[in-house]
């Protein structure tokens, strides 16, 4: 769990940051006469208590984990709003209940706009591109059986979340794949093997549909180098086409190619400690 919460590291610090700020600003708005060491400890002690928030939200309700960030945002732009309206006499008008209201509203229009016609529009047409690398402590050989989608069976796939894996009846480098979505939804790829050199490299074109309908293509592209007998450094280069601006975002600060390393060391471990022994910490990982 710990591991998973260090995942979305950037989602926690800039909710917590941004509204810890937006506390001492407004505090600071309503005349309240501290030093600067007594704004910086209130947006320190605010900053430990919305990370606590953050995480609880994170915990209960992970499937709009995208509003901590949104939040964020809007509460650095209003914390800047609330600095220039005490600078140029108009603090009265915005600060208590009324940098309530501008944050609320500007929460709102960063969510519209991030999920909004244009923002898909933008999206549709840039490339997002996202990489991993990182230690782990087992061959090669099983690596490549639960990342390679065909590689094992669909349940042995590091996700965890694969339902199916077809082979193309026409193309021997062609395969369809499900993933499993929320209830009842599912992701359906085609995915068309560029490179397929067991187990050092792999690279594969995918194009599909997402479990929420965005229809999307890509590449993914592996790479194993063989440090020591039974460690490997894992590289992944993901690069993915078709999504809103809104969902580039959220990939982000998901650490999507982070987390599936995560996975694949929880599985690996799982079936595999006993003979290999206690993992390597994965924070030697690297961006």
């Amino acid at each position: 769990m710990l591991t998973l919460l260090l995942r979305h590291y950037r989602r926690f610090a800039v909710f917590s940051g941004g509204l810890a700020l937006f506390c001492a600003a407004e505090l600071a708005g309503s005349g309240l006469d501290l030093s600067l060491l007594g704004y910086v400890g209130i947006f320190f002690v605010s900053f430990i208590v919305f990370s606590m928030v953050a995480v609880g939200v994170y915990a209960v309700i992970p499937r709009y984990r995208g509003l901590l960030e949104i939040t964020g945002f809007a509460a650095f732009a209003t914390s800047a709003l609330l600095f220039y309206a005490s600078k140029y006499g108009f603090d009265s008008l915005l600060h208590g209940i009324g940098g309530g209201v501008i944050l609320l509203l500007l929460t709102g229009l960063v969510w519209a706009g991030l999920h909004s016609k244009l923002s898909r529009k933008i999206g549709a047409e840039t490339t997002w591109r996202d990489r991993y690398s990182g230690h782990v402590p087992y061959p090669a050989r099983l690596i490549w059986r639960h990342v390679i989608p065909g590689a094992a069976e669909p349940s042995d796939h590091c996700t965890g979340m694969m339902a199916r894996y077809d082979e193309d009846e026409e193309d021997p480098d062609t395969v369809h794949v499900t993933f499993k979505g929320r209830k009842d939804r599912a992701a359906k790829y085609t995915l068309t093997f560029l490179e397929r050199d067991q187990p050092s490299a792999c690279r594969f074109f995918f194009q599909g549909t997402e479990a929420d309908g965005t229809v999307v293509d890509g590449i993914f592209s592996l790479r194993t180098t063989v440090l020591e007998r039974n460690t490997c450094f894992l590289s992944c280069v993901e690069e993915r086409s078709g999504l809103s601006i809104g969902s580039l975002v959220e990939r982000w600060f998901d650490d999507s190619l982070g987390y599936q390393h995560d996975k694949l060391l929880e599985m690996l471990d799982a079936r595999y400690g006993e003979t290999y022994g206690i993992r390597k910490s994965s924070m030697l990982a690297t961006e």
